[in-house]
C-alpha cells in the first residue's frame, strides 16, 4: 500500500519535513512537532480499505478543507500515542472535502452500500462542515464524529471502544434480523420488508447481521423476480390478479417496476 501513503519522513509525503530529522519545521507561529508525533496517513483507495477489513484495524477518515496543503492537513492532529497506533493498527485517512450533493444513482434497493468505496465520501457521511474526523470500524460504519480537530485523549478513547460499539451494534441487528426470519418462515411478507428495511436504515454493512439480512432479502426478491417472469411466459389465468397483490407487497422495492411493467405487458396479451 505504500503508493497511497502519505510517508512521514520522505520528500515530498504529507509529513515530509526535510531529511531524516527528529523534529518538522511548522507554518510560521507554530510549534515544531517532534517526527515521532507524526501520524501516517493514507489516501481513500480500495486496497486501503481491503487491507483495513483483512487487519480489522478502525478507521478514522478525517474530510478535510478543500485545495488545503495536505502537509499542513495531516499536522492538524498529532500525538505520540495516535502515531504509534496509525503504524500498527488504526487507518487514518484523509479524504479531501466535497461539496457536490449529486444524488447517486440508486435502481430503488433499499440495501444499504459502503460508504468507505463510494465515489463521494463527503455526501455519503453527510459532512457539512471540514474539518470533519469520522471513526469507523473497518467496514467503514460510523460511530463517532468530530467537527473540529479532537483531542489526542478522546480520540484514543473511542477508537479503543470501536469493538465494543460494533458488538452493541452487531446486537440490535441481530435481533431486527431474528424478527425478519421468524416473519418469513411465517410467509408473512410485510412484516419480513418492514423487519428487514429496519436494519437497511441503520446503513451498517459489513457486521453478520446485516450481511444476513441482505442475504435473506435477496433471496426474496429474486424469488418474486423468477415468479413474475414464469408468469410472463406461461400466461396463467390469475396472473393479473398475483401481479396486483405483488405490487401492493414489493411497492417499496427495486420490482416495482418490473411488476408494473408486467402487468402492462399481460394486458396486451
Amino acid at each position: 500500500m505504500n503508493k497511497n501513503k502519505y510517508k512521514k519522513s520522505s520528500g515530498g509525503g504529507a509529513n515530509a519535513g526535510g531529511g531524516g530529522g527528529k523534529r518538522h519545521s511548522a507554518p510560521s507561529g507554530k510549534s515544531v512537532i517532534p517526527e515521532e508525533n507524526l501520524l501516517t496517513w493514507f489516501r481513500p483507495d480500495t486496497e486501503v480499505f481491503e487491507a483495513a477489513a483483512k487487519e480489522k484495524m478502525p478507521i478514522v477518515l478525517y474530510f478535510a478543507e478543500e485545495d488545503v496543503d495536505p502537509i499542513e492537513a495531516t499536522r492538524q492532529l498529532h500525538d505520540a500515542d495516535l502515531a504509534k497506533m496509525s503504524d500498527d493498527n488504526i487507518m487514518f485517512v484523509l479524504i479531501t472535502y466535497n461539496g457536490d450533493r449529486t444524488p447517486s444513482f440508486s435502481d430503488g434497493s433499499p440495501i444499504p452500500t459502503s460508504k468507505l468505496l463510494s465515489p463521494n465520501p463527503s455526501r455519503d457521511y453527510n459532512i457539512t462542515r471540514y474539518p470533519s474526523y469520522v471513526v469507523c470500524d473497518w467496514f467503514g460504519n460510523e460511530y463517532n464524529r468530530h467537527t473540529k480537530t479532537p483531542s489526542a485523549r478522546d480520540l484514543k478513547k473511542q477508537l479503543e471502544g470501536v469493538t465494543e460499539s460494533m458488538n452493541s451494534t452487531t446486537s440490535k441487528l441481530q435481533t431486527t434480523l431474528e424478527a425478519a426470519q421468524k416473519a418469513l418462515e411465517g410467509k408473512d411478507l410485510r412484516k419480513f420488508f418492514s423487519e428487514a428495511t429496519k436494519n437497511f436504515r441503520t446503513g451498517v454493512v459489513g457486521l453478520e447481521p446485516a450481511e444476513e439480512t441482505i442475504k435473506l432479502y435477496r433471496g426474496v426478491i429474486d424469488d418474486a423476480r423468477k415468479e413474475i417472469d414464469d408468469m410472463l411466459e406461461e400466461r396463467p389465468a390469475d396472473a393479473d390478479a398475483r401481479l396486483k397483490e405483488m405490487n401492493k407487497l414489493y411497492k417499496d422495492t427495486e420490482l416495482a417496476t418490473a411488476i408494473k411493467d408486467a402487468q402492462t405487458i399481460l394486458k396486451g396479451r
